[in-house]
């Protein structure tokens, strides 16, 4: 028989952005996130991506709450390449809670398919997918031919 969970349920996402960058407006609290992506590509691998940041909004807490951020590879044994745990206190459940995360010098060992994901309480909330990608070589033009 599966457990049972006590306790309210955990919030409800309503945003998971990836992008380059977030400004928010000292004086209104208002965030514009600069360069949204879900893929990186890379001449070779390892690679040292320099730097992005995730945009999460969140509904429906309640009290004091554990948010876990993770960035973990897809293989056959996942790897979590970074976590950034913290603690909101939701007042209110109709409150939106906007909370921005920055990722900087994130080694990506290999292309493939890699997941952001959000946990309240060690629940899993949400996932976001982000493609790593190998460019393919360029061919060299080809050699002048005398006619």
């Amino acid at each position: 028989m599966p457990e049972e969970k006590l306790g309210p349920p955990g919030p409800v996402v309503l945003a998971m952005v990836i992008c380059d960058a977030i400004h928010q407006d000292p004086a209104t609290k208002k965030c514009t996130l600069l360069g949204t992506f879900s893929t990186i590509t890379a001449r070779s691998f390892p690679v040292v991506h320099p730097g992005l940041a995730i945009h999460v909004a969140l509904t429906d807490g309640h009290g004091k709450t554990r948010l876990r951020l993770s960035l973990v590879s897809l293989e056959e044994e996942p790897q979590t390449l970074f976590t950034q745990e913290g603690t909101i206190q939701f007042a209110d459940p109709r409150v939106v809670a906007e909370i921005n995360f920055g990722i900087r010098n994130l080694t990506l060992p290999h292309p493939g398919e890699y997941r952001v994901q959000i946990h309240a309480n060690d629940e899993l909330l949400a996932e976001r997918r982000l493609q790593v990608l190998g460019m393919r070589p360029v061919p060299p033009p080809p050699a002048n031919q005398a006619p």
